[in-house]
């Protein structure tokens, strides 16, 4: 007879789940972004006439990581929402502790609020996507008739 895990690997391999890796990885690629984004913005003061680019480059960079849960997992709107979610999380705690490090930047948008905003975008991709598998799920099934 097959003995059961203990509690401790049962707890474990939910760490090897696909949205949870990903989501990690992803975070970590956030919060890579975020923090050479504010050490150059506030560090090399040479580049200030580049704020604009340097923003729209940094922006891009998010929304691209950003979009690759719901590229990865297009079949699974849970999934997205899921792996989107740690990834948000974990920007959005690097973001509070760099609000340590830069004094006023939590004074236009908290950590909270970041987090916030990024949950309920994820929420919105998950929920098109949900209508879109309904919708094709709907398209390929047969009509039922229907007697007078």
């Amino acid at each position: 007879m097959m003995a059961t895990p203990a509690p401790s690997i049962q707890r474990l391999t939910i760490l090897r789940h696909p949205c949870v890796t990903l989501g990690t990885v992803i975070g970590a690629c956030l919060a890579g972004i975020a923090i050479a984004w504010l050490l150059v913005a506030n560090r090399v003061p040479s580049l200030a006439q580049f704020a604009f680019e340097r923003n729209l480059v940094a922006a891009a960079a998010i929304a691209v990581l950003m979009l690759l849960p719901f590229c990865l997992f297009l079949q699974s709107p849970r999934r997205i929402f899921m792996s989107g979610v740690i990834a948000w999380a974990i920007l959005a705690v690097s973001y509070w502790g760099l609000g340590f490090l830069f004094a006023h930047l939590a004074d236009r948008l908290g950590a909270f609020h970041l987090f916030a905003l990024g949950a309920i975008a994820l929420g919105v991709l998950a929920a098109a996507d949900w209508v879109a598998l309904l919708l094709i799920a709907a398209r390929r099934s047969p009509l039922a008739l229907t007697r007078r």
